[in-house]
């Protein structure tokens, strides 16, 4: 009796389908389904919410919207308000606008209203082609929810996005903070942002669109293995699952352990800097030097990254290097100063641990390398204001500002260190071999003309290799098959 009555049931969502009518008694039982559910009656998705949500026409995406309006149908989330939003950057021409038909046709599926932007992508940003994109995608949200006075913006990652996260972090060398990942939710000035899917595998999102007979696109440079993060997705993840097969699983639970940890300490390093806290005025914050010393060493290094925070918002990311030369700082007995980027300086007066931003009183030693020296590789060269620049043998997995890894037989020489001279050029990433002026790539980066000068070059024989702190020349970057990699890293030291 039971199994005809299982017959006529799947019979019954078969047929369900092909009249594109859904029966929602049993999309309720699929897992992605249920997790979703649980977690929107635990407040992440409050009763009244309005949700903009970002779909790039992936899976996961895809998945997301469609679990969004099985809830607000099933009447889980009756008044849940739903908004499509997505970004055509155009990088991929006609599969891009492809993309952006598809997402529109699902709007016209779900009967939910879309909007869509097509912005400039500039290849001469100072960071990197994601991070840019990424930042034109987020304020695109926040833009939208602040128009339609939404709350929510709903994003589509899922454990494996979590997963590869994590090991990104972890081949950086991060400390919790970044081991925490992805977080599953973030404020936002008039909302926050959610990802439900974040502790969901992505097979069970195929697993699901499947149920549902629902399409998807396929982002062709997701499978080039030109970035990081696909390499993790294709290379390492796969080795990882020989030894566990549950390692997407595993890795995003250990990222929720932590977020929880991280939470606490994030909480706690607030009430000690308030108790250690003798000045906070905009430019200028004070500390009690001594006072900072009661505290362990975990606390300490979260003190003076939140302090930072308070000083330049979101301007400055301080790195463990950053942290560690501001504590080693506190320990130097004669008056000095420290410069950090962002035009961070670090001084003492008294017990006072004084940071500020172009702050008069506080002078640092003027730069060593106004004048040329050479950089031996290996060797580092000391650039006065608490800097050296360290070169190094090998590939370092460390890609960030303050990193370059360049190819030093294409260089075709040694190295040396100097300031920006008129006339000055180089052939910045993502220009395509163009050449560009430095005089107008400062300019394109806003960095003032009084400041231009103490950005150091590192340069060779045909030409400037990287600005420091900004953009390497593409023809000295190390390929994968370059024979003689060498790793350019700016330091802070006291």
């Amino acid at each position: 009796m039971l199994r005809a009555h299982e017959k006529f049931c799947a019979a019954f969502r078969r047929a369900s389908v092909r009249r594109k009518t859904m029966n929602l008694t049993t999309m309720r039982h699929h897992l992605v389904f249920r997790h979703v559910a649980e977690m929107a009656s635990r407040g992440l998705i409050p009763g009244n919410a309005r949700a903009v949500v970002a779909v790039s026409g992936g899976p996961d995406s895809i998945c997301l919207l469609s679990v969004l309006d099985e809830l607000r149908r099933s009447r889980r989330l009756p008044d849940l308000a739903l908004h499509i939003a997505h970004v055509n950057y155009g990088l991929r021409g006609a599969e891009s606008d492809a993309d952006e038909g598809f997402v529109r046709d699902m709007g016209v599926r779900f009967d939910i209203p879309v909007s869509c932007e097509r912005p400039t992508i500039s290849r001469m940003h100072s960071v990197s082609l994601q991070e840019h994109a990424r930042a034109i995608r987020y304020a695109f949200f926040d833009r939208l929810c602040r128009d339609l006075h939404f709350n929510l913006v709903a994003t589509g990652h899922t454990a494996d996005d979590q997963a590869e996260t994590v090991l990104l972090w972890l081949l950086h060398g991060a400390g919790a903070d970044g081991l925490s990942g992805i977080p599953v939710m973030r404020d936002l000035p008039d909302g926050r942002i959610i990802r439900p899917l974040l502790q969901v595998p992505r097979e069970q999102v195929l697993d699901y669109l499947a149920s549902r007979h629902l399409s998807y696109r396929v982002d062709s440079s997701n499978a080039t293995v030109q970035y990081r993060r696909n390499r993790i997705r294709h290379e390492l993840l796969p080795l990882l699952k020989s030894y566990n097969p549950r390692i997407v699983e595993g890795l995003a639970r250990s990222a929720a352990v932590l977020a929880a940890d991280t939470g606490f300490l994030k909480e706690a390093s607030r009430e000690a800097l308030n108790a250690i806290l003798i000045q906070s005025d905009p430019g200028r914050v004070v500390l009690d030097s001594r006072r900072l010393g009661d505290y362990p060493v975990a606390l300490k290094r979260r003190i003076i990254r939140h302090a930072l925070g308070v000083l330049c918002t979101d301007k400055l990311r301080p790195s463990l290097r950053h942290v560690e030369a501001v504590l080693a700082f506190c320990g130097v007995a004669k008056q000095a100063s420290l410069c950090l980027p962002e035009r961070v300086r670090v001084s003492r007066r008294g017990v006072e641990l004084i940071l500020s931003i172009d702050a008069e009183e506080v002078r640092c030693d003027p730069p060593v390398w106004t004048q040329e020296v050479p950089l031996p590789v290996p060797g580092s060269v000391h650039l006065g204001e608490g800097q050296r620049l360290l070169a190094v043998n090998g590939r370092s997995s460390l890609l960030n500002r303050e990193t370059a890894v360049i190819d030093l037989d294409r260089v075709g020489g040694p190295l040396t260190v100097r300031a920006w001279q008129p006339g000055d050029w180089f052939c910045p990433t993502g220009l395509r071999g163009h050449h560009k002026k430095l005089h107008d790539y400062f300019i394109d980066e806003k960095i003032p003309r009084n400041l231009r000068k103490t950005i150091p070059l590192v340069s060779g024989p045909h030409g400037i290799v990287w600005v420091v702190g900004y953009r390497t020349d593409q023809r000295f970057i190390a390929r994968d098959v370059s024979s003689h990699p060498v790793t350019l890293r700016l330091e802070y030291e006291v």
